[in-house]
């Protein structure tokens, strides 16, 4: 058994096929030739090399059945500046079935996530951006430096629904498919075995989450009693700062969110350009447990796509982080 083992979970809309995804976030990890404002000073963390054991929880089956895309030739670089243009954008993001709250608070939650991550500030995009070449597959939003403005806002309200559905509990029924998941549920333990799973190859277990992928990580560690200890939790581009998100995550018995008692460390790293985040970026309305509380850290990345995650694994300052969580040291 090895003293650490990694745990990733990816973020909202449509992805790749599992391995690929594995593939596309340890590239983003190890890569040193990031743009500014990194400029490729921040030498990567291979974790082959490293010998750190990781696994991948994958849920985007869930919403998303298994429409992969099996093209990848060259895309991690040569492809980065494709543009998800409207017409193309459910083959790239996914097509959701748009829910159907059943009461006053589950329409307010909907209108309110929303409208606070339409509310963040973005940078402004490129002049010339209806000239990039269009994005084809879903592995490319994963690394997208810019979208535009409409597509920001497409992929802005599947984040509210997709929160939804896993927030509220909600049946989900596939549209590709017609078979039929309770949400919060199945991400539960789908995310509790891979713990155990990394449980059994590390001592001490350390997660990385993005985008959604950090609630369902926090709701685990905080509502699930047999989940097992975590040394340290990444939040990275998280939506847990937004009020109306906090109000379905608190612990029973309990009148606010507070630090998991399952936790030894929580790291939350954002980009305050971050749509996803920016509006709500700090978690100090998290009570801290035994001395424990959040630290937030803030960490730019580029493009006018802030929340990509392959950018927040790019950076110094979280990769300085991660590595001595992990037990290594960067040469």
């Amino acid at each position: 058994m090895r003293k650490y083992a990694v745990v990733f979970v990816h973020g909202l809309a449509k992805k790749p096929p599992p391995e690929k995804l594995d593939e596309i976030w340890r590239w983003g990890l190890e890569r040193s030739n990031a743009p500014a404002p990194f400029d490729g000073k921040n030498p990567g963390i291979n974790l082959n090399t490293k010998g750190v054991p990781a696994v991948f929880n994958y849920y985007a089956d869930v919403f998303y059945a298994k429409e992969y895309q099996t093209a990848f030739d060259s895309y991690y670089e040569s492809e980065s500046n494709a543009v998800v243009k409207e017409e193309n954008l459910k083959s790239v993001a996914g097509d959701l079935a748009t829910p159907i709250p059943a009461n006053p608070q589950e329409s307010s939650f909907l209108r309110e996530f929303e409208r606070k991550m339409r509310m963040a500030p973005t940078p402004e995009e490129p002049a010339d951006i209806e000239d990039a070449p269009a994005a084809q597959e879903a592995a490319q939003l994963e690394i997208a430096s810019w979208l535009p403005r409409a597509v920001k806002g497409a992929i802005i309200k599947k984040a509210a629904m997709e929160a939804y559905y896993f927030l509220f509990d909600k049946e989900y029924v596939r549209p590709q498919d017609g078979k039929k998941f309770k949400v919060r549920e199945e991400l539960r333990n789908r995310l509790l075995a891979n713990l155990r799973d990394a449980s059994e190859q590390g001592e001490k277990l350390v997660l990385v989450t993005h985008s959604m992928g950090t609630m369902v990580a926090y709701d685990v560690l905080r509502n699930c009693p047999d989940c097992p200890a975590v040394d340290t939790l990444f939040t990275l581009g998280s939506p847990l700062g937004v009020t109306e998100v906090q109000e379905l995550l608190v612990a029973k018995g309990k009148d606010e969110v507070d630090f998991p008692p399952l936790l030894g460390r929580w790291i939350n790293v954002y980009d305050p350009l971050d749509p996803v985040c920016g509006v709500d970026p700090k978690f100090n309305n998290y009570a801290p447990f035994e001395g424990r509380a959040v630290e937030d850290v803030q960490e730019g990345n580029w493009g006018s796509w802030r929340h990509t995650i392959t950018h927040y694994l790019a950076g110094t300052k979280f990769r300085a982080l991660f590595a001595q969580a992990i037990g290594v040291e960067l040469k």
